[in-house]
């Protein structure tokens, strides 16, 4: 990269580069990256195309498109990711939320009674929990999470979003007993057998937090382990959904039918495999 172009030829040749380097989509991650590199929106970039390059953008975009070479998510280089319509802000301590974990939030929004209590068990950056009570002003809600750190990502994520008042965020694992009732418990749980790590994706092994990826030996473990506790918290007809790996909904639909939950459902993602199971608790 030289500074006689502009910043077209620039992202011509940092597309070129990612490319060769095995990112898909490196046209649109390149225009993401000059867009963080000048401070502006993704959409203005186009008005800068023509610009000359700048000694000062220059560095910082090259110091971007070098971290992208290297397997690192543009979520990850940017500090946040965009989820169910909010910006999330996001660190190493956190999973990278996913556009297929938005079922949880669409499926647990049409569950959710008036005036009702949510619980996300396993918060991380709080995605699924602040996304719910930011589409019902009437809703409150708790995240749980074993990591001090990303309980930290999470309250932060809930003041920018201005949800402080109505989320509580807390370390404790999702297996313990809560001290109060629900009316639903939504969870994207470690659900990666331990053995099936390194065949995961070099942006998701190497940037997503090992706690948050896999519980063990036993890929099913997290999900025994809440339905075990459920009797604790979750009320009497209310709702439990969980995101699940590829092959695993019907494992886990038979732990929850095995916990006496009924109205078991589960949904697609948009690449059809399925990813979101519900159940609900008999009663109320």
């Amino acid at each position: 990269m030289n500074l006689h172009c502009t910043w077209r030829d620039m992202m011509r040749e940092a597309a070129q580069r990612l490319a060769s380097a095995g990112v898909e989509g490196a046209s649109r991650d390149t225009r993401l990256l000059l867009a963080q590199a000048l401070g502006i929106e993704p959409v203005d970039v186009i008005m800068r195309e023509t610009d000359s390059v700048d000694a000062t953008g220059l560095a910082a975009f090259e110091t971007l498109v070098k971290r992208r070479e290297s397997g690192e998510p543009v979520s990850r280089i940017r500090g946040w990711r965009e989820f169910h319509g909010l910006r999330f802000a996001i660190t190493p301590d956190v999973l990278d939320p996913r556009p297929e974990t938005e079922l949880l939030v669409e499926h647990g929004l049409r569950r959710l009674p008036q005036d009702g209590r949510v619980i996300d068990l396993g918060v991380g950056s709080g995605c699924i929990l602040l996304s719910v009570l930011a589409a019902r002003d009437d809703a409150t809600g708790i995240g749980v999470d074993l990591s001090p750190r990303a309980v930290e990502v999470a309250r932060g994520n809930a003041e920018a979003l201005g949800l402080a008042a109505r989320a509580q965020v807390i370390v404790r694992s999702f297996a313990d007993g809560q001290g109060e009732c629900f009316d639903l418990a939504l969870s994207n749980p470690p659900y990666i057998a331990r053995a099936d790590v390194e065949a995961l994706d070099i942006d998701v092994r190497n940037h997503d937090p090992a706690m948050a990826l896999s519980p063990g030996d036993d890929a099913l473990a997290a999900y025994r382990a809440i339905l075990g506790a459920m009797p604790g918290w979750l009320k009497p007809g209310g709702w439990i959904g969980f995101e699940v790996g590829a092959g695993q909904a019907g494992d886990v639909s038979r732990l929850m039918a095995e916990a006496g939950l009924i109205a078991i459902e589960v949904f697609d993602d948009l690449a059809g495999i399925p990813r979101a199971v519900f159940g609900r608790r008999l009663g109320g």
